[in-house]
Formats: structure tokens, C-alpha cells, sequence
């Protein structure tokens, strides 16, 4: 979600905003306490569909909610887009983060049901493991990852049309090229996001008032890098 940040070099106001570093420290620890509040609720969720055998039944007796949390996503996601200013204001911002995770959680649980439980520990730690060294890279980096949009949906419309093909043609070395390219493409997309809410010296940062934009980023780049860890590790297994 890059084109949530502004430019520092050409938003002087913007620029200003975080000239001083306890209150850039104070937006950091912020989004980074909205996202492993996010996180928890959504393993918390989860675990419960994966562990609990009657949890899974009740899931997939009541298969549309998993449809409907879906449409919930995308509802919430082009509000992102074309209504950013809603996610700037108080009650209404943590009002649709919690929908938004609510929703991810019911599509997340839907998915990892059908995983061992062994297995969707294993993809937990390796994400964890992930973002850690991504988080410790975004903030070391000599270089500067926020300019590169275009780049990125480059990579995701390859994505897009890998998986369009895969719906015709699905072999296993391809369904292994497509989620090894789906943990690079979001990996990425977090060290992006990373450097943003760091800001600095970044070509592009989030604003003072961005703390959900950045945590609904981040928040989304992990989950999917587990799901991407997780689709692999199963097809590995198999």
C-alpha cells in the first residue's frame, strides 16, 4: 500500500510532521502494538478451527460465512483505496480494522483447516522467523525499498496471471514456483511497508495520522506470507 505514503521531498508539511524523534518512535511503537493485536486475535482464531474438531465441522457446515468474509475484505480494501480518509478517523478506523480482522480470521481459519496441525505450527514459526530478519533488514538496509511500486505490481500481475493459468493447467512444480513468488512478492511488499513507518531518510513514509493504514499494510503482508509458507509447506509434504 505504497501510495499511502507521501513524499518527503515534495509534501514540505508532511516533512515536518515527524522532525521530531520521540514522536516518530511514539507512531511506531503504535502501529507496531495495533499489529500484534491483530496478529494474536487472528492466531487465537485460527487455532481454534485447527485444533478443534468440532470448531472445523460447525466451519464447514456454515461454508458461506468463509464467502462473505471474503466479500467483507474487498469491500473494506477498496474503502483503502478510494476512501483512505475514513481509515484516518477516530472511532470509524478501529471500527473497520475490526471487521477487516474478524473477516481475515474467518478466511484464514477456512483455509488452514484442511492443513495438519503439525504443519501450520511449522509455517507459524517460519513466518515468524521471516519477519523478524525482513523487519531487522527494512531497518539496516543501505537502500531504500518505498520507490519501488511499479516494480512490485509488476511482480503481482505475474502473479495474477500464474494463478489465472493454474486454474486450467496445475501441475505441482508450478503451484511450488507460484507460492515460492508469492513469499517474495510480499516479502518485499513488508520491507516496503517496514520503511515507510520507519520513515527517515525514505523517499515515501506514512503520515502521523496513518497508524491503521500502516498497520492494515503490514498486518496484511504477514498473513499472506504465512499463507504462501504454509501452501508450500504442505505441497512439499505431499
Amino acid at each position: 500500500m505504497a501510495c499511502f505514503g507521501r513524499s518527503s521531498t515534495n509534501d514540505m508539511t508532511y516533512n515536518n510532521v515527524f522532525e521530531d524523534k520521540s514522536t516518530r518512535r511514539s507512531f511506531v511503537m503504535k502501529v507496531c502494538t495495533i499489529t500484534a493485536f491483530m496478529l494474536l486475535a487472528t492466531t487465537g482464531v485460527m487455532a481454534i478451527f485447527v485444533t478443534n474438531d468440532d470448531a472445523k465441522l460447525w466451519l464447514l457446515k456454515h461454508w458461506y460465512l468463509a464467502i462473505v468474509a471474503l466479500c467483507i475484505q474487498m469491500v473494506i480494501l477498496m474503502m483503502v483505496c478510494y476512501c483512505p480518509f475514513l481509515f484516518r478517523k477516530k472511532p470509524i478506523n478501529y471500527i473497520l480494522l475490526t471487521i477487516f480482522v474478524a473477516a481475515e480470521s474467518i478466511t484464514l481459519s477456512f483455509i488452514t483447516m484442511r492443513y495438519l496441525p503439525s504443519q501450520v505450527l511449522m509455517a507459524f514459526g517460519y513466518t515468524c522467523l521471516l519477519v523478524a530478519a525482513l523487519a531487522l533488514f527494512a531497518r539496516f538496509a543501505p537502500c531504500d525499498f518505498t520507490g519501488c511500486g511499479p516494480y512490485l505490481l509488476v511482480l503481482f500481475l505475474v502473479m495474477l496471471i500464474m494463478g489465472i493459468v493454474m486454474i486450467f493447467y496445475r501441475t505441482h512444480v508450478m503451484l511450488c514456483i507460484y507460492c515460492s513468488l508469492g513469499i517474495l512478492v510480499y516479502s518485499v511488499y513488508l520491507v516496503v511497508d517496514i520503511q515507510m513507518m520507519i520513515g527517515g531518510t525514505h523517499k515515501n513514509q506514512y503520515s502521523e495520522e496513518d497508524y491503521v493504514l500502516a498497520s492494515l499494510s503490514i498486518y496484511i503482508d504477514v498473513v499472506h506470507l504465512f499463507l504462501y509458507i504454509l501452501m508450500l509447506i504442505g505441497l512439499l509434504d505431499n
